[in-house]
C-alpha cells in the first residue's frame, strides 16, 4: 500500500516507549471510526463507539451482564452488532524504521512498499546501486558485480529443502514478491524488544545481506547515520490482507459458530474480541498490520 502524506505522523523514538505520542486523532475529511489498538485507552474508547455505549452501559452489560466471557456479550448484543456499518473503519497502526534523512522521502513520497522502494529513486535503491546491487522487479531479477539472478518467488515456492544460493535467493524473492507490502504494528508496547532491530535500519538489508556482502555495507552505514522513528499511519480494511482477520480459509479461529458467518460479521467478531482484549490489557505487548 502507499499511504500518502495526510494519513500519517512521525515521531522521533526515545528509549522509553511510553514517551511516544499516540498518533491521529482527528484524520482528514472528517470523523471516523479507528479501530486503535495502539493503547488500552484508545481501545476501550472503540469499544464504547463501536457498541454504542456509555462506560456505565459497556461495565455493567460486559462485566455485570456477562461475567467478562465474550461469547456471551457478543450473543446478547449481536441484534446491535449486525446493525453496525464498519466499511468506513480505518485501522490505526505504525510503521518503525531507522531513517537516514530525518523521515523527508515518506513525507515526500508516503509510505511505499518494499517494490516501489526498490524501483523508484529511493534513497536505499541509490545506496544499493552504488555496491552494484540493481534490481529489475518487473523481469524477477537482481543483478550483482554484471551477474544476473533469478527472484521469481513462483519458482521456489514449493521447493523444500532449499540449500546455499537457492535458500537465500529464495529469502530475497519471497521478501520481494510475496511479504513486500508496508508493515507495521497495531500494538507493541516496546519496539525495541523485536528481535530484528527494524528502528535501525531497513529490515530487509538483513535478508539481502545473507546473499551479497555489498548489502552489508549498506547496512552497517545506514545504521551509522539512522535515527529511529514511528510512523503512525492507517489503513481501511480492503488494504490489509484476508489472513490478519482470521479470515484465511485455513485458518479455525477460537470463535463460536465462525464458520457460519458471513466475512462481514467474522471481520466484526475478530475486531471487537481483539479490542476488548486490548482494553482490559489482554492482548499481549505486540500484534501486527
Amino acid at each position: 500500500m502507499k499511504v500518502r502524506i495526510s494519513y500519517f505522523e512521525t515521531y522521533l523514538l526515545q528509549k522509553r516507549s511510553e514517551c511516544l505520542g499516540s498518533g491521529l486523532d482527528v484524520i482528514e475529511g472528517g470523523v471516523f471510526m479507528e479501530f486503535d489498538l495502539r493503547t488500552c485507552d484508545a481501545a476501550y474508547n472503540f469499544v464504547l463507539d463501536f457498541m454504542g455505549m456509555t462506560p456505565d452501559e459497556y461495565i455493567t452489560e460486559s462485566i455485570i451482564n456477562c461475567e467478562n466471557d465474550f461469547e456471551t456479550f457478543w450473543s446478547r448484543n449481536i441484534k446491535r452488532i449486525k446493525s453496525i456499518d464498519i466499511s468506513g473503519v480505518r485501522l490505526m497502526a505504525f510503521h518503525v524504521v531507522g531513517s537516514i534523512d530525518e523521515c523527508c522521502e515518506i513525507k515526500e513520497n508516503g509510505l511505499m512498499n518494499l517494490q516501489s522502494v526498490l524501483s523508484e529513486e529511493t534513497i536505499l535503491k541509490k545506496l544499493l546501486e552504488k555496491t552494484g546491487v540493481i534490481f529489475d522487479i518487473p523481469n524477477k531479477l537482481v543483478s550483482c558485480k554484471e551477474n544476473n539472478y533469478d527472484i521469481d518467488y513462483e519458482k521456489y515456492k514449493g521447493h523444500h529443502f532449499l540449500t546455499g544460493m537457492d535458500e537465500k535467493l529464495y529469502r530475497v524473492a519471497h521478501r520481494v514478491y510475496y511479504d513486500f507490502c508496508v508493515n507495521g504494528f497495531m500494538a507493541n508496547d516496546n519496539v525495541f524488544n523485536y528481535g530484528t532491530n527494524i528502528h535501525e535500519r531497513p529490515e530487509f538489508l538483513m535478508t539481502l545481506g545473507e546473499l551479497f556482502p555489498q548489502a552489508e555495507k549498506v547496512e552497517s552505514f545506514w545504521k551509522t547515520k539512522a535515527k529511529s522513528y514511528r510512523v503512525d499511519f492507517y489503513a481501511t480494511i480492503d488494504q490489509v490482507h484476508r489472513f490478519n482477520f482470521e479470515l484465511d480459509e485455513y485458518r479455525d479461529p477460537p470463535y463460536e459458530d465462525w464458520v457460519d458467518l458471513d466475512d462481514d460479521m467474522k471481520l466484526k467478531k475478530w475486531m471487537l474480541s481483539h479490542i476488548i482484549d486490548r482494553a482490559h490489557g489482554d492482548l499481549g505487548i505486540q500484534f501486527y498490520i
